[in-house]
Parts: structure tokens; sequence; C-alpha cells
């Protein structure tokens, strides 16, 4: 009889190669976009705050019976971060986003509220050429949305040698004062379960020339809480990898209910 380590190993090589098959004739539907709003958003009903364009990107609260929530599945990252302190919604400081790429590539970053019940998103496009998005918190303010509540994620679409292109998660330094930055010796994450769960398994590894997943640093590392309960998100940290480059992540997860689920991801380390 398998254990669950050993089932997350298939679905991963079942993954790969089904990967493989469609990754040469389809992109990233968000990289090919050229606005930054969410296309699979409808906006709340139209006030102030409804999830809209706002000069340099999209944000608001978008309805609850979105095409987006219909399609998002049933385990999904939801915030992964280098650094993201604690910040004061009535100071009238802005936040300060920075990441870090291999290449010039535009980036996508994408924020969205922990608080189930509270459908708020923001997305952007920023240029290869930058590292920094200054974001207002206007509309965090008015929502009373905390560093504890939000999610932020940052990706940039990459292609390997056999013409494979994939999303490339950027682990974000967010803070009102930068110049205060530390280090961290992990990488922070929450992941986004609709269904309760009964056991997160994490995996880490190198990446081989094709994309496939070569040495790992973490394989099948049980999370350990005991208790996954739907709709809420999941904290934890993988260590920093020792070298710099881009790594695979994947993440497996037992359902109470039964059933497995299996998802993977490609991450940027800059040493």
């Amino acid at each position: 009889m398998y254990d669950h380590q050993s089932i997350f190993r298939v679905v991963r090589t079942v993954m790969f190669l089904l990967y493989l098959l469609f990754a040469m004739t389809a992109l990233s539907v968000t990289a090919g976009e050229s606005s930054p709003c969410d296309p699979r958003l409808t906006g709340s009903s139209p006030n102030a705050l409804s999830y809209q364009f706002r000069g340099d990107s999209c944000e608001g609260l978008y309805a609850s019976n979105s095409r987006f929530r219909m399609l998002t599945g049933t385990l999904r990252v939801v915030s992964f971060v280098e650094r993201f302190d604690d910040f004061d919604l009535d100071s009238g400081q802005k936040l300060m986003v920075d990441w870090s790429v291999p290449q010039p590539r535009d980036v996508f970053l994408q924020a969205q509220s922990l608080q189930a019940g509270l459908y708020y998103r923001m997305d952007t496009k920023r240029q290869a050429d930058e590292s920094r998005y200054v974001w207002p918190l206007t509309i965090l303010r008015q929502l009373s949305i905390s560093r504890n509540n939000l999610g932020v994620l940052g990706w940039a679409s990459y292609k390997l040698s056999n013409g494979m292109v994939k999303d490339v998660y950027l682990p974000l330094r967010i803070s009102q004062n930068p110049s205060t930055e530390t280090s961290s010796p992990a990488y922070q994450l929450v992941i986004w379960p609709t269904q309760e769960l009964s056991e997160v398994y994490v995996s880490v590894a190198t990446l081989d020339a094709d994309g496939s997943p070569k040495a790992f640093i973490l394989d099948g590392k049980a999370l350990g809480y005991g208790y996954y309960p739907e709709n809420r998100g999941i904290h934890f940290e993988i260590p920093k990898p020792s070298v710099p480059g881009i790594y695979y992540l994947q993440i497996g997860a037992v359902f109470v209910k039964g059933g497995v689920v299996n998802v993977e991801y490609w991450f940027y380390h800059k040493g």
C-alpha cells in the first residue's frame, strides 16, 4: 500500500509529462493580457470600491459569483514573500513592493484578501526595467484590510531552452520603510484550500534543463499542523536555497473527505 508521499511523487511525474504536452502551444493567460485587470473578475455593485482600473492597477471588490472563483481550484498559493512588514493604514505612507528577477521581464503583482467573505483583489503589470511598485493604501484603508488579512504574489514568465514557458514566482519584499530591510532565512507562503485538509506536504527541488525537478531540498515534508479548515489561509515557510536560481515547488494535500490534490510552481531565489 502506497503512502501519501509516494502518491504525490507519481502525480508529480504525470503532471510534468502533461505539462510538456501543452507548454509548447499554450502560454499563461495572465502573461498574455495587456491590461492588468483580470477579465474573470466582475466588479461588485458599481461604486468607488468596486474592482476597476485605477491608473496603474486594477483594485477593489469583485462579485462573489465571478468566474474567477469557479476556476481557481481546490488549493492555490495566495502569498509568496521574502519580507512583509506590518503597515499603518493611517500613516499616509505608501507600501513599497520590491522584487528581483533572473532576467528582465514584465512582472505581474497580485494582492487579495485572506478574510473569508471579503472579495478584494489588486492587479498590476510592471515593466521589465522596474523593480519596485509604489502601492497607495487608499482602497486598503477604506476596506480596513490589515497585513494579516492580505496575501501578495509577484511573478514573471520565463522560457527554457526546450521552449517550455512557465510563470515563476518572485518572492516579494513589502514595507513602508524599505531602508530598514532585514534578511530572513526563509520565504513565507500562504496557501488557500477550498476544502478541509488532513495534511499538507511540501517539496522544493532544483530544476533540470527540461524543467523537471532534479535534487530535492525538501521532499514531501508534512507541515504537521493537525487542522486545516476550508477557506482559511495556511501559513508556512520554506528555507532559502543556498545557490541562486529558479527552483521547483510542489504542494500536496490530503482531503478530509478523501482524495488528494497536487499543485506545482517555480520560484526564483536571488541568493
